[in-house]
């Protein structure tokens, strides 16, 4: 379905933790990139192509109407529902699967989710602007440098096109030969393969929309909708697009508006004593975790449910399923009803502290999150009571992922890293350690680092200089890797082994991390 949000759904990423304790190598992944199969020579031009789509294009739904979709959903092994409000560019998706919903749009230009724990935010987009530039290299009539037609596909009576711009997303669009629809779309995410095909178009204020959609990736996770109703309400109102008010989830002592959380700091690891039920267990106090996860040997003490079930990845893959833990307390402070993913966590901060969780973006995103390494302190403090102090600067917070991206310098390059409090150690993707011309030196011994599902190699480096926030670090090192870090659009992940250097106030509501050299 075309949407605000491209042509694809956005997939959750999973939460990344490093460490440098275990020499095992990551496992080779397959081509992801190779061209599609089952295809014979092109039959029209590119010109020709993109003509037929434009004319099937021509029209954009306008504000005259607001168009309400119903859809039946499957996903995650989960029947549900999806539904749709979309009036002119502004749109309101909520996605329902059990017990469990979600909501994302687009207002005013703005893009916003209310999360599964019914935590509201705001992002800019990062992973979309792909699509967009991809989209407008497809149909700019000039651009023959990243756009191809490779070929037919018979068994879809479409041409194919080829497009991959430098700062776009690689991608086959499979375009109908007699409508002039996308009938199917193949594309790479994160180093995965995604295919969506569309079905039965159908007419709505003169734009084609498909009735049918289904996506699946290159793990075997797959999403399947398929339309039960679509509407046009004549009397359109904005509060069908709007965006819904945030949950409080984080409850404080009544009051109080600041709580030193009960952390001690193991290996340069924030670890927090966590009751979950009637059990107490270790967790980190993880910024780099896209939620807040437990172990499945926590699910199964305290005998939570299960719900849906999907192979997630970051260094490795991993199955992953959803739960919901009825309180969650730490220090003074209460969640309740907490949606939480079931993980298989396999480290350990040490020999004698076993990580049974990770305290993440739901718990960084409704308190301000003050971090002090160098003092051991870690606390929380409700967010309507905070003021940053007169010393700190404001590092704006891009939050496409759940967790804190900045801008920052390393070397001679500038580029989008995670604040990462999970980690222990900072890593750059060889990439970017190439543009900042600090790539280690052949003779550099192998490190290690482990996340979620996997391991791979990384070499020690030093940075000639480290900058964020106008605070400059001369010196530190830093490991070099060429794996794929979690995410997308990331070029290095900050450790704790950096971050010590700074007091951060971690304030999502705002967007912003305030911080300063941090005073010993």
């Amino acid at each position: 379905m075309a949407s605000a949000f491209g042509r694809s759904r956005r997939v959750l990423r999973g939460a990344l933790l490093l460490t440098a304790l275990i020499v095992v190598a990551a496992p080779a992944g397959a081509a992801i990139d190779e061209e599609p199969g089952g295809l014979v020579a092109p039959s029209a031009p590119l010109a020709r192509v993109r003509a037929l789509y434009e004319r099937a294009h021509a029209r954009e739904h306008t504000r005259a109407a607001t168009v309400l979709e119903d859809w039946r959903l499957f996903q995650d092994g989960t029947v549900g529902s999806y539904r749709v409000n979309r009036l002119g560019k502004d749109v309101r998706e909520t996605t329902t699967l059990g017990p469990l919903s979600y909501e994302r749009g687009v207002l005013h230009g703005v893009r916003w989710e209310q999360n599964r724990n019914g935590i509201v935010f705001s992002y800019p987009g990062i992973h979309e602007q792909r699509d967009a530039v991809s989209e407008r290299t497809f149909r700019e009539p000039g651009d023959e440098h990243y756009v191809h037609v490779i070929g037919d596909s018979p068994a879809l009576s479409a041409y194919v096109v080829e497009v991959n711009p430098p700062t776009g997303r690689h991608e086959w669009l499979f375009v109908d030969k007699r409508s002039g629809n996308l009938v199917r779309r193949e594309y790479v995410e994160r180093r995965r393969r995604y295919t969506t095909t569309y079905d039965d178009y159908r007419s709505v204020e003169g734009v084609p929309e498909p009735s049918r959609v289904r996506t699946t990736d290159s793990l075997g996770n797959e999403r399947e909708q398929i339309l039960v109703n679509r509407s046009l309400d004549t009397t359109p109102d904005v509060r069908d697009v709007d965006q819904p008010p945030t949950r409080r989830l984080v409850e404080f002592p009544e009051r109080q508006t600041t709580v030193r959380l009960p952390v001690r700091f193991v290996n340069g690891l924030a670890v927090v004593r966590v009751i979950v039920g009637r059990g107490a267990y270790d967790f980190l106090l993880d910024s780099g975790a896209a939620g807040i996860v437990v172990d499945p040997s926590v699910a199964q003490q305290q005998g939570l449910d299960h719900y849906g079930g999907r192979v997630g990845s970051t260094l490795g893959t991993f199955p992953e399923s959803t739960t919901i833990a009825p309180q969650i307390t730490l220090g003074g402070l209460r969640m309740r009803n907490v949606v939480c993913r079931v993980v298989t966590i396999p480290f350990h901060a040490d020999a004698h502290t076993h990580i049974a969780g990770l305290l993440g973006f739901e718990f960084f995103a409704d308190t301000v999150v003050h971090f002090d390494l160098g003092k051991n302190l870690a606390e929380a403090i409700a967010p309507e009571h905070f003021r940053a102090p007169t010393d700190t600067a404001a590092v704006a917070v891009a939050l496409d992922d759940k967790t804190p991206a900045v801008q920052a310098r390393a070397g001679s390059a500038n580029g989008r890293v995670v604040l990462d409090t999970g980690a222990n150690r900072t890593v750059f993707e060889t990439a970017f350690a190439e543009r900042g011309d600090f790539t280690p030196e052949r003779v550099a011994s192998t490190m290690h680092v482990r996340g979620m599902g996997g391991y791979a190699n990384a070499e020690p480096t030093r940075l000639p200089i480290f900058e964020l926030g106008g605070i400059s670090t001369r010196g530190a090192t830093a490991d070099v890797a060429n794996a794929d870090l979690g995410t997308e659009d990331v070029d290095g992940i900050i450790g704790t082994d950096l971050l010590k250097t700074y007091d951060l106030w971690f304030d999502y509501r705002a967007n912003v991390v305030h911080l300063r050299r941090a005073k010993r």
